[in-house]
């Protein structure tokens, strides 16, 4: 994934790079985390030295990389720290702090600005084939489906026949109603893949996986595999390459159609549309993940009525409203269909809002002073998939992303990071699989490690020598990802204890070297 907005990549790699360098060799970790015991340089999109853990492979030593945490329980703090101390509450509290030092706005308030910023669109930009007016009426018709991803042999192709080009109605923001004075409302459009049930003894089960891209992510947008978006510089760096853009709209969206594609196989339902303000859906900003957690509850509703909906089958007829509601979800209904949720770095913090909206309370922090609601309380959402996630929430970010979190919700009524009640609210959850590059710069792998600790029911970690991007991950760990995500998923809608194939790790060292010994384009297996 390649951010969509210059803007925000850059600040993202400043973010990243500014934690990589904090990562030196023997970098410490929280007391009852294994000590690290080698170090080695990392690729794309680090470029600095990481601590690791050594294992013997292929009759050589290998250490492999970890990113170290970010922010340390204080010495004699009594209490939760990642999760007390970065709830809603405490974050607005320190932020009256933060607003009488100069510095600290500053900081706080240009971090809030790139994340209301618009994002550029690419899908079209490469190929015309695809391209359409996100903010206007689209031709179904025009929207690029599985099919046209054949000539790059891409796995999504299979799954022509079954795939219904689908578009959803939904509300303007809170940033956009009350900062652009933007009220008409927006479409989002995507793909439903129809599945044939998974197989339970002789018969079949249909269940439904819902799909959240990464920021800027567009699920229709051209990755030629052989333009993944990066180069080296004259100094020995991995870096974003632009050139690329003449042959990829967005690089590495292949391995994202992949997980699609392997779990419908799998006989999965699967719905992936592109996140507001993004690709070819409608709107400005693409940040607000608690109000994206929302649009999952309006296209569940929208499916089972067809209020707002309006879809193309594959066989090329156009319905709209009551006569395409219920033709999906499999006729059981939005509150029927077994359902697992899952997302992609910005749409994993989506994920963990529609959770934390489903099991723990609703609340709506765009708003201050709105009181919370109870939870949601769909039985049938089993569980989520939470991959390159910041699952521990704020407390396991850098320094002072709690501050721009907190500008966010005060002054640009927007709710973009996880806190820490949703770190907390995890134990609630039927089931989480958190899938991560162990070096991957989000969080910290410990506050990853954590947040797996935390569910109680059904839990799978699951790592790869890679980073956070998709675009220079190997097919092959890759290909294996989809295996896991379609035996989580199934174990999570059957309500097994376990997926098959997963063995939980002791400690953070087990699971570190349990990850998949296949390494990212830009690192390569070396002591």
């Amino acid at each position: 994934m390649l951010p969509g907005s210059r803007a925000a990549l850059a600040a993202l790699l400043a973010i990243g790079m500014a934690q990589g360098a904090a990562a030196q060799p023997r970098q410490a970790v929280h007391p009852g985390t294994p000590q690290p015991d080698c170090e080695r340089m990392v690729g794309f999109d680090r470029n600095v030295v990481m601590p690791g853990y050594r294992a013997e492979e292929g009759g050589q030593a290998v250490c492999i990389p970890f990113m170290p945490t970010a922010q340390f329980t204080p010495p004699g703090y009594r209490g939760d720290f990642h999760a007390d101390e970065f709830t809603d509450a405490r974050i607005r509290a320190r932020y009256v702090a933060c607003q009488a030092d100069a510095g600290c706005l500053a900081a706080a308030r240009a971090g809030a600005t790139t994340f209301t910023s618009a994002e550029r669109r690419r899908t079209g930009t490469v190929d015309a084939s695809g391209l359409v007016d996100p903010q206007g009426a689209v031709d179904l018709r025009a929207i690029r489906r599985p099919a046209f991803f054949a000539r790059w042999q891409e796995p999504i192709a299979a799954a022509e026949s079954r795939t219904f080009t689908v578009e959803f109605t939904v509300p303007r923001d809170s940033y956009e109603r009350l900062h652009l004075n933007r009220h008409d409302p927006i479409r989002l459009r995507g793909w439903y893949l129809e599945g044939q049930g998974i197989e339970v003894g002789a018969g079949r089960r249909r269940a439904l996986v819902m799909l959240n891209n990464g920021g800027g992510n567009e699920i229709t947008g051209i990755d030629d595999p052989e333009a993944n978006g990066v180069t080296r510089n004259a100094q020995g760096a991995f870096v974003p390459d632009a050139a690329a853009a003449t042959r990829s709209e967005q690089p590495g969206m292949r391995h994202w159609r992949g997980f699609a594609a392997a779990l419908n196989a799998a006989g999965f339902d699967v719905l992936v549309s592109d996140r507001r303000g993004n690709g070819i859906s409608g709107g400005v900003s693409g940040f607000n993940t608690a109000e994206q957690a929302r649009d999952i509850w309006r296209q569940l509703q929208q499916l089972e009525t067809g209020d707002g909906l309006r879809m193309l089958t594959p066989d090329g007829q156009l319905l709209e409203g009551r006569a395409a509601g219920g033709r999906l979800l499999a006729g059981m209904g939005a509150a029927g269909i077994p359902i697992v949720i899952g997302g992609y770095s910005r749409g994993s913090y989506t994920t963990a809002w529609a959770m934390h909206q489903n099991f723990v309370e609703d609340c709506n922090r765009d708003q201050p002073g709105t009181a919370c609601a109870p939870p949601r309380g769909q039985p049938n959402i089993r569980g989520a998939i939470l991959y390159g996630p910041n699952a521990g929430g704020l407390g396991w970010r850098l320094a002072g992303h709690d501050m721009i979190e907190a500008a966010l919700r005060t002054e640009r009524n927007t709710t973009y990071y996880p806190d820490g009640e949703v770190y907390a609210g995890i134990a609630q959850w039927p089931a989480l699989m958190v899938v991560k590059g162990t070096y991957d710069y989000v969080e910290g792998l410990e506050g990853s490690f954590a947040a797996f600790h935390r569910a109680r029911g059904l839990r799978e970690i699951h790592l790869f020598r890679g980073p956070h991007q998709l675009n220079t991950q190997a097919p092959e760990a890759m290909r294996i990802v989809g295996e896991r995500m379609v035996a989580f998923s199934r174990a999570a809608v059957l309500g097994e204890p376990a997926a098959q194939g997963f063995r939980e790790p002791r400690d953070l060292r087990d699971a570190v070297l349990a990850s998949t010994p296949i390494w990212g384009a830009t690192t390569g297996a070396v002591p």
